[in-house]
C-alpha cells in the first residue's frame, strides 16, 4: 500500500517515513499542498497524511479538495495531523467540515499512528 506524507518539516517526514517503511508501506512525500494534489492524481496513494499547516494549500483545505473531488472521494483516505490545532474542537471541525477520515495531534506515538492507518486501510 502506498502512503503520501504531506509535511514541510523534514525531521517529521523522516520519522513518519521510518515508521511506515518498517511496517511495509511504500512512502512518497511532498512539502506543499498544491504539489500534493497533483501527486495524489498522478501517484494514486491509498492514504495521505497531511499536516494542517503546509505551504501552497492549507492542510485542511487540501483535505476538503480531495474529499470533494469525485475521482478522489474514496481514495485516498486522509489523516490530518497538527501540532498547533490540538483541542477536540479542531478534531471535530477537521472531520466534519473538511471530511478528514481521522485526525492526530503531534507529537504522536508510532503505535497510535499505525493503528489509525491500519484501521483506515482495512
Amino acid at each position: 500500500m502506498k502512503i503520501l506524507i504531506v509535511e514541510d518539516d523534514e525531521s517529521t517526514v523522516d520519522l513518519i517515513r521510518h515508521f511506515l517503511k518498517d511496517s511495509g508501506f511504500e512512502v512518497i512525500t511532498c512539502k506543499r499542498g498544491d504539489e500534493a494534489l497533483q501527486m495524489i492524481l498522478d501517484e494514486k496513494p491509498d492514504l495521505a497524511i497531511i499536516d494542517g499547516l503546509i505551504p501552497g494549500i492549507h492542510g485542511f483545505e487540501l483535505c476538503k479538495k480531495i474529499k470533494k473531488d469525485p475521482d478522489l472521494k474514496k481514495r485516498p483516505k486522509v489523516i490530518v495531523m497538527s501540532s498547533v490545532y490540538k483541542g477536540p474542537k479542531y478534531k471535530y471541525e477537521v472531520m466534519q467540515d473538511f471530511s478528514a477520515d481521522d485526525f492526530i495531534v503531534k507529537p504522536f506515538k508510532k503505535n497510535e499512528l499505525l493503528a489509525m492507518i491500519n484501521n483506515l486501510l482495512k
